[in-house]
């Protein structure tokens, strides 16, 4: 089960109307917020926003700089405040996909739907505890980076930390975030059991998730 080292760092997050989740992660001693890249589409990708951080039960207000992939299908964004802060202790947390296998369990953190509130805050801290949900590496995509995960994602782990541990690992690495899952349209029919001429989105169980490798290289290269 994740430990501190990823639990102390997954943030609730919001701007404007649409929440998730969101995590830190420090590269080259600099300390960012890794989020989906979705969670900004309505108000058209903005280069800063102003952002809220769900802490001691409410939100508190923060101005980010944003940056986002040259790929513009890659769902990630990576944040940095401004003024700088850092928001969460410098876990001893890595940062990398290297030596994940297929097959193996993973773990996935995030705040589904509006329970934000109701959660207990992580002992002696200001965060509230994240869901913490298990899934199985299925496949991986590499033109894409793209992790498929056999697990069940919910509205609302968008941007959340999804982690894994070897054998012989101290803590827990951060392999990547979580995107979205893939639905499947199935009919809808009425009491004759007469098919009409709508779908419903059916949850399919495979949640998409891109690598951690995209949001280093934004971090990476940060002006």
């Amino acid at each position: 089960m994740p430990q501190i080292e990823v639990l102390g760092r997954t943030l609730r997050i919001l701007h404007g109307n649409s929440a998730g989740t969101a995590f830190t992660m420090e590269v080259n001693s600099v300390q960012y917020i890794v989020t989906a890249k979705h969670l900004f589409e309505a108000s058209g990708y903005p280069s800063s926003a102003k952002i809220g951080i769900y802490q001691d039960k409410h939100y508190v207000s923060y101005d980010v700089d944003i940056r986002y992939p040259a790929d513009a299908e890659i769902d990630i964004a990576v944040l940095k405040t401004t003024p700088y802060a850092q928001l969460t202790f410098f876990y001893p947390t890595t940062f990398s996909s290297v030596n994940i296998t297929m097959g193996q369990d993973v773990y996935f953190l995030g705040f589904p739907y509006n329970y934000d509130s109701l959660l207990c805050n992580m002992p002696g801290d200001k965060y509230p505890l994240p869901f913490i949900k298990k899934a199985c590496l299925s496949s991986y995509i590499h033109s894409k980076g793209i992790f498929l995960l056999d697990g069940h994602n919910n509205p609302g782990f968008s941007g959340g930390p999804v982690c894994f541990k070897k054998a012989d690992d101290k803590t827990y690495r951060i392999a990547g975030v979580i995107a979205s899952y893939r639905y499947e349209e199935l009919p809808v029919y009425d009491s004759n059991k007469k098919e009409l001429d709508l779908f419903v989105r059916a949850n399919t169980g495979i949640v998409n998730v891109y690598d951690i490798k995209f949001a280093i290289e934004i971090a990476n290269n940060w002006s």
